[in-house]
């Protein structure tokens, strides 16, 4: 039994595919929406990779084999759709479609960085938006493959989950994440 039969048989409303789906999204949209974030450092962007990735799950719900976990299966997705949008972006930087200097950037609200409410504490809520706005531009200074494995391990993943993830070798995802680790040691150096 899959991941997404489980679902649809634990609870009464969703022993239609479509209940399950809708669980299932429930369970993974901030986890998705969160890595997302993370990879594109922009908060639209990411709002629509969660979007298509739900989307392609749904697409390719068939083609889910239980191979790797949904959650691994789902952060897959996110993460090729991650590289899609890069390669658009430079595609479009390219061509001068999108010009940096019109505020076509855009950097995460302090709401997405921060899962309290700011205006209970200000003094850490402050201090959390820098070291966040610090821990974002370390992240995006790293090299794609580098970013990806940073983001998903920030995560909780496990290497093995990272690897089923991004469809590479256990070991390239280690020689990763040991690149990522030094570089954000550095670029961090000070809040460690």
């Amino acid at each position: 039994m899959t991941d997404i039969e489980k679902k649809g048989s634990e609870s009464p409303g969703a022993a239609n595919p479509e209940g399950a789906f809708t669980l299932i999204v429930e369970e993974h949209q901030r986890l998705v929406y969160g890595v997302a974030l993370r990879l594109t450092g922009n908060s639209s962007a990411a709002e629509d990779i969660t979007q298509e990735t739900f989307i392609a799950a749904w697409r390719h719900l068939k083609d889910f084999r239980g191979e790797s976990s949904l959650k691994t299966w789902l952060l897959r997705i996110a993460a090729n759709k991650a590289r899609s949008y890069w390669r658009w972006k430079k595609l479009r930087t390219w061509f001068s479609l999108s010009d940096p200097a019109n505020g076509d950037e855009e950097s995460p609200a302090l709401e997405d960085l921060l899962p309290d409410d700011p205006r209970q504490r200000p003094e850490q809520a402050a201090q959390a938006a820098e070291l966040e706005r610090r821990v974002q531009a370390a992240i995006s200074a790293l090299p794609p493959r580098q970013r990806e494995v940073a983001v998903l391990r920030a995560q909780g993943l496990s290497g093995a989950e990272i690897a089923a993830a991004l469809g590479m070798a256990e070991g390239t995802v280690k020689a990763h994440w040991f690149e990522a680790r030094k570089k954000l040691e550095v670029s961090l150096r000070e809040y460690l």
